[in-house]
């Protein structure tokens, strides 16, 4: 049987007959948690997946709060949202949060819309996209990540692009549409979404028209009782260069979160973009830090996993390109990715001794490479890949048509795929890796002993981690990249717990 989504409705009107059409919806209500002689019987009902209260504070509150609410999941109702609430030292372990909405009209609305198990989101690449044929000025293709126009659009805003492959809109629920472009100045360009639903013989059922400021944030389509294509074209005006990403969808939670209840986004000028999830746990030491690995479908990755070791973790996810970026950027995307880090340590009073970075395959990328730049207590690491233009190399003998976004993030970080370029990607992380202090950082590494996509990076990464005298673990696993990822992912918690247990006094059966 598919997951639910588990509600607990305390206090108002029962909405479980509203709900009952969403068959992936479990809907719990108590008229009064007064009334609730025995508050450990609700346990037969977790976990609550989210808690909405329309009732005044109490102690009694507060206690369900304790035993029930995991953070993010708890809100109350604009109309009972007090001092009482807000000072509270629970409201902010749990990260509970006021309700808000316009109406009870916008409320059933906001309530059906958040009320879905899992998460979801996908993109349409810009190689699905082509030129109008009356454009008279130049195009091309930067791999599957860029389309690059160029040359005179008109005084008038004239289609110019239109997609072969359409997004999907999924019915019941709020979908989240996000174009990604650049434009030089002197050149305006507007989106148009026509929704198409599936039994329409190709009419068109609604239009969207979004313009550069409109797009700033992404546009959300409300919620429809049938599925319908979404078929995406740009009209432009002006002259210069438009450069056209990937046009990304996603199932939307409203403002209380990015894919899941408190997850985040950052953006910034180039419209480069990585998400976030802050889970602050038991508030005790250490910060864990897991960087998602290579994933088609957008999202976050790793939150089951993080979530069992109690303690505080961040989930920090790279949507862009095919499958994810390995966190590189400009200047200002990788300050932001440290910043979001340093702001959850300093949120906890924590120190970067509290500090434990860590991933998976592509997510090895991000903790090495960050790891060097933040020197936290543990990096913890499995199916290292560091030397991302020996990655990108050997796609032409070892690994033949195999993991071509390597060349995307090769020409995203140089503009070309020259040998100087692949040296100049090896380069960027050993500069940071071997110029910093790592003596104090324990290195627990698992990693395959026959990796076809970067075979040397353990035993480049041993001999400068033993001169800076790091503490180093590591397991060999037989096989390629892509084999027994089991068997790492089963090195990967072992090496996590033992640090947990070492160096901060977390005992594994206290977070089995």
């Amino acid at each position: 049987m598919a997951r639910q989504f588990k509600v607990l409705q305390i206090g108002g009107i029962d909405e479980t007959t509203y709900f009952i059409p969403q068959k992936d919806t479990e809907w719990h209500f108590i008229p009064s948690i007064e009334g609730v002689s025995d508050i450990d019987a609700l346990a037969e009902w977790k976990p609550f997946d989210l808690i909405y209260v329309q009732a005044p504070y109490s102690e009694m509150l507060m206690t369900v709060f304790e035993r029930y609410s995991e953070p993010y999941s708890t809100y109350i109702d604009q109309m009972y949202w007090n001092e009482q609430f807000k000072n509270h030292s629970l409201i902010q372990q749990k990260v509970i949060r006021p309700f808000v909405y316009q109406d009870d009209s916008d409320r059933h609305r906001k309530l059906k819309a958040v009320a879905f198990p899992g998460q979801y989101g996908d993109k349409v690449s810009p190689i699905q996209c082509q030129v109008n044929a009356d454009f008279k000025g130049a195009s091309h293709y930067e791999g599957n990540d860029v389309l690059v126009v160029q040359g005179e659009f008109g005084t008038e805003m004239r289609p110019l692009l239109s997609w072969k492959q359409n997004l999907i809109y999924d019915h019941h629920k709020i979908i989240q549409i996000w174009p990604q472009y650049t434009v030089s100045e002197g050149v305006e360009v507007e989106y148009v979404f026509h929704l198409v639903p599936f039994n329409s013989n190709n009419e068109v059922d609604t239009v969207f028209v979004r313009r550069q400021d409109d797009l700033k944030v992404p546009l959300e389509i409300s919620p429809r009782e049938e599925d319908a294509y979404i078929v995406v074209s740009m009209r432009a005006k002006g002259q210069g260069v438009i450069r056209v990403g990937a046009i990304h969808k996603r199932w939307s939670r409203l403002d209380m979160g990015q894919f899941i209840l408190g997850g985040e986004r950052y953006v910034n000028e180039n419209t480069d973009e990585f998400i976030h999830y802050f889970n602050p746990g038991d508030r005790k030491p250490p910060l864990n830090v897991y960087f998602s690995g290579y994933r088609s479908a957008e999202g976050f990755e790793g939150y089951f996993m993080m979530n069992k070791l109690q303690s505080p973790f961040m989930l920090i996810g790279d949507p862009r390109t095919e499958g994810g970026a390995f966190y590189l950027g400009s200047d200002s995307y990788e300050q932001a990715i440290k910043d979001v880090i340093q702001k959850r340590l300093d949120e906890l009073g924590f120190q970067r001794e509290d500090l434990i970075l860590s991933g998976l395959s592509m997510g090895s990328f991000g903790a090495l490479y960050y790891g060097a730049q933040m020197q936290p207590a543990a990096v913890v690491v499995g199916k290292p890949l560091v030397n991302l233009g020996t990655i990108a190399e050997n796609m032409a003998l070892v690994r033949p048509e195999d993991f071509g976004t390597a060349l995307d993030v090769i020409y995203k970080n140089t503009g070309d795929l020259t040998d100087e370029s692949l040296t100049m990607m090896n380069q960027k992380f050993w500069n940071k890796f071997t110029h910093t202090d790592l003596s104090k950082t324990t290195f627990a590494i698992s990693y395959m002993a026959h990796d076809d996509y970067d075979r040397q990076a353990f035993d480049m990464m041993l001999p400068i981690l033993s001169r800076q005298h790091a503490r180093v673990m590591s397991r060999g696993v037989p096989g390629r990249h892509n084999d027994d990822s089991s068997t790492i992912t089963s090195w990967f918690v072992n090496f996590f717990h033992m640090i947990l247990e070492q160096q901060f006094g977390r005992r594994r059966e206290n977070v089995s």
